[in-house]
């Protein structure tokens, strides 16, 4: 009897609904890192530091010679990219994690319903005083069922991985945008050294103006959840989730390398989602398909 085990020694299975900000926030890392690998940033950072290593990279201050040093050694201490993909598809249900691993395959679904709820919200100019219960109810089914997603999909060693990414993220957008980086290849900005050096030397370039629209507008929509767990977690539906203001979906400036705000306003949500969808590929149809209420809430099911 001393072995036996007791009632509040069971895992808190309730837990698995909770909704963890920094866990969300460690998605937003992985999601933002994972558009950065279709792009082959991180790719086209080893290379770069594979030619400055053969002398093939004109690089004349001390301070850029050492970061890429600085790099190079530590190589070893960084997930290598099958640990990545791996990592993403884990997360957030990105393609490319290999046999084996847990991939959060309700992910897409759940995005594309919140993303596109709030889009349509947006579309048919509903301000807080005229929409129903009955959508407002929607929008926070899905609000909370991907926020729920995430927290659970961003614990354990996802929430560890995402620091270091971040890091990495950081150095690749300096590296890039060094000044001797762009004027080595004749560019003006990160973007486009990218796109030369993964055309030359990577097998080619991918859809740079797609894949940097929904890292931004995806991270922002991320940290917006991640910025109101206390709203997601209140049931009053006297109050909207969202503060819907007719928006168009503005396009990024070429000087706004990443830029995600800490706490995003409803305005930033609202453009994010617009933004995010305007780069899909989605038509219309599918994405009022998507908004349309579901009669319950889904919830994350086990790994």
């Amino acid at each position: 009897m001393g072995n036996q085990t007791r009632a509040t020694d069971l895992p808190d299975l309730g837990a698995r609904n909770e909704i963890v900000a920094d866990n969300i926030r460690a998605t937003q890392v992985l999601y933002t890192a994972a558009m950065l690998e279709e792009l082959k940033v991180f790719q086209v950072v080893d290379r770069l530091t594979q030619l400055f290593q053969h002398g093939l990279l004109p690089i004349n201050r001390r301070s850029t010679g050492s970061s890429l040093y600085k790099y190079f050694k530590e190589a070893p201490l960084r997930l290598s990219e099958t640990e990545r993909r791996n990592l993403y598809a884990s997360a957030v249900g990105a393609p490319g994690g290999v046999e084996g691993v847990a991939v959060n395959r309700e992910f897409n679904d759940l995005w594309l319903r919140f993303v596109s709820r709030v889009a349509t919200l947006n579309r048919q100019n509903e301000v807080e005083t005229s929409g129903s219960e009955t959508k407002e109810l929607a929008l926070r089914r899905a609000a909370r069922d991907l926020a729920q997603n995430l927290s659970l999909h961003g614990a354990g060693m996802a929430l560890y991985a995402a620091v270091d990414l971040q890091q990495q993220i950081v150095f690749a957008v300096k590296l890039l945008s060094d000044p001797e980086i762009t004027a080595a290849y004749g560019t003006r900005d990160m973007w486009q050294v990218v796109d030369q050096v993964a055309t030359i030397d990577l097998g080619g370039a991918a859809n740079t103006h797609s894949y940097r629209t929904m890292a931004t507008s995806g991270a922002t929509i991320i940290s917006w959840l991640a910025a109101n767990t206390a709203k997601l977690h209140n049931k009053n539906t006297r109050f909207p989730l969202v503060k819907i203001r007719k928006s168009v979906a503005t396009r990024p400036r070429q000087s706004e390398v990443l830029k995600v705000a800490t706490r995003p306003t409803d305005a930033d949500l609202v453009n994010a989602c617009e933004q995010w969808l305007a780069v899909s590929g989605l038509s219309d149809e599918q994405i009022e398909n998507f908004a349309k209420p579901r009669p319950e809430a889904r919830t994350s099911t086990a790994r």
